[in-house]
């Protein structure tokens, strides 16, 4: 039997909590790296730099902290969005990729912000001068290693955005200038130890975000 969605392909399509979650979630998202940019003074390359870093910005280690725990919530949000979004026109394969890629995106992003903020957390309550400088010295060896998380999570993103960008262009849900646009700021993303690959996925992001408080017409099945 012929439903009245089948009749009507070019009908507006809501998708409940996530109509609001999912732009929320990546406009929160990129407040949270823009602010992180703003002020990502690095603590120093000695152990009494690390010590005086943690010391003076405590609260604000503590607040970042808790802000990169909230952003696997923030991309989750926004990746279910583009995951039911790209579905809705037909493009799944595409769906799926995106959402595998931008999930390892989330969790590399998350686990280069721990390594970088997690061991100054308690460092300042530390009493020991001895323990800080041990624990400042460790957390200098380590620190570099964020730096390969986050290249690897600009890896992901950059993969995400291509094939989201050829899925959206691919059942319309934006023009295909739009699509190649994408796909280049995809190609720039993989980049993300640089900060134009940076700026690229934030862009991509900010653009599909405010894109998804839109309706999407979806297609008929």
């Amino acid at each position: 039997m012929t439903t009245p969605d089948a009749l009507a392909p070019s009908a507006a399509r809501r998708y409940g909590w996530l109509d609001l979650t999912a732009p929320l979630g990546g406009l929160l998202f990129i407040a949270f790296v823009v602010v992180l940019i703003i002020t990502g003074e690095g603590p120093g390359d000695t152990a009494e730099e690390v010590i005086a870093y943690a010391e003076d910005n405590s609260g604000a280690i503590d607040a970042l902290g808790l802000f990169s725990l909230l952003s696997l919530i923030f991309l989750g949000a926004f990746l279910g969005g583009l995951f039911v979004r790209l579905q809705a026109v037909g493009a799944r394969g595409e769906a799926t990729f995106a959402l595998a890629a931008g999930a390892a995106f989330a969790v590399l992003f998350f686990v280069a912000m721990m390594l970088w903020y997690a061991p100054l957390m308690e460092l300042d309550a530390e009493e020991s001068a001895a323990v800080q400088t041990t624990q400042a010295e460790t957390y200098i060896g380590i620190e570099d290693i964020g730096w390969f998380m986050l290249g690897g999570g600009g890896v992901a993103a950059g993969l995400m955005i291509i094939v989201a960008s050829i899925g959206a262009r691919r059942g319309g849900l934006v023009p295909a200038w739009a699509g190649w646009v994408g796909v280049a700021l995809g190609i720039v993303g993989l980049a993300t130890v640089t900060f134009i690959g940076i700026l690229a996925w934030l862009l991509w992001m900010l653009v599909v975000s405010l894109l998804m408080l839109r309706p999407t017409k979806a297609r008929a099945m």
